[in-house]
C-alpha cells in the first residue's frame, strides 16, 4: 500500500526553512561591513561643549576611511603617522572620531599602545563600537 503524501505539510516545511534561511541571511548582512561616503577635510563646526580632545601628541592621520555596518558598527582604518624626532607609544585616547551628531569618541582601547619611530607611518583598524550616527572625521591633536 502506497502512502499518500501530504502537500501541505511539505509545502509548509519548504515555506518555513527558505524563510528561515532568508531570516538568517538578512541578519548576517547586517553586520558586513561597508565603506562609508568620503567627506572633505575638516569642515565640519560642531559645538564641542563637552570639551572632548584627543590628548595632546606628535602623531597625525595621514589618510583615514570610515566603515560601518547597518546594525550600527563603527570603524576606521587610518594612516598614523609619528611627527616627533625619536619614538613614541600611540595610544587610544591620542585619536577621536566625529559623529554626525556632533559627539566626538575615542576608538576603544588598544590592549597596549603601539610603538612607532620617528617617521614611522602605521595603517591601523580601530572600532569606536555601535552608534547610530556615522563618523565624519578621524583626528589627532595635530590635526585639529
Amino acid at each position: 500500500m502506497a502512502k499518500q503524501i501530504d502537500m501541505k505539510g511539505i509545502s509548509l516545511i519548504a515555506f518555513t526553512l527558505v524563510a528561515g534561511f532568508m531570516a538568517r541571511g538578512a541578519h548576517a548582512n547586517t553586520s558586513v561591513l561597508s565603506v562609508d561616503p568620503i567627506t572633505p577635510g575638516n569642515v565640519f563646526a560642531f559645538e564641542n561643549d563637552a570639551r572632548r580632545y584627543p590628548k595632546q601628541s606628535e602623531f597625525s592621520i595621514v589618510h583615514s576611511v570610515s566603515m560601518s555596518s547597518e546594525s550600527g558598527r563603527r570603524l576606521a582604518v587610518v594612516t598614523v603617522e609619528n611627527k616627533a624626532s625619536g619614538s613614541r607609544i600611540l595610544q587610544a585616547d591620542h585619536i577621536m572620531a566625529l559623529f554626525a551628531d556632533g559627539r566626538r569618541l575615542h576608538p576603544l582601547a588598544f590592549d597596549e599602545g603601539i610603538k612607532l619611530d620617528d617617521g614611522e607611518k602605521r595603517s591601523l583598524t580601530l572600532s569606536f563600537g555601535e552608534n547610530e550616527y556615522p563618523i565624519l572625521a578621524v583626528y589627532t591633536s595635530l590635526d585639529e
